[in-house]
């Protein structure tokens, strides 16, 4: 016998499918920006090659004026939004779905802010130190092996 209830059987079927993950970009893992935008008690952690512009759509998107608290460079976008991300999983929130970026929200006090933005400066330095230092070892062994 048919089930009479369209809207039924597109619920079995979508509860049957498997969620696929979404495949990284190869352009997320090279240097850009991290951010921290806030929205009253919530703030947003994120990567953007052009953070101004990332603002802009997402206050637009939210329907609110959010706050700039951090922009910061780094040599990896999406290692070191990863860290941030696992560092404040415990905080975490969904915003409504279909909105651009709704799961990389967290719930941040004013005090919580301050510890993001101090987190996220330092993960920063330590990727982008890893990546100077990584330089500076591959030139050293580029350099004693050409001019021995």
């Amino acid at each position: 016998m048919r089930n009479k209830n369209p809207k039924a059987t597109l619920i079995l079927k979508h509860q049957r499918q498997r969620k696929q993950p979404k495949p990284k970009r190869k352009s997320d893992y090279v240097p850009g920006f991290n951010y921290i935008f806030q929205d009253g008690y919530l703030s947003k952690v994120g990567l953007s090659e052009t953070p101004e512009s990332r603002h802009y759509f997402l206050s637009r998107e939210y329907q609110a004026p959010l706050k700039i608290r951090a922009i910061v460079f780094t040599m990896n976008m999406r290692l070191t939004e990863k860290t941030t991300h696992n560092i404040f999983k415990r905080w975490n929130v969904h915003r409504a779905p279909g909105l651009d970026g709704r799961t990389e929200w967290f719930e941040a006090p004013p005090y919580r802010i301050l510890l993001m933005q101090i987190t996220l400066f330092v993960i920063c330095w330590v990727v982008n130190f890893a990546y100077f230092a990584l330089t500076i070892l591959i030139l050293m062994l580029f350099f004693s092996l050409v001019f021995r």
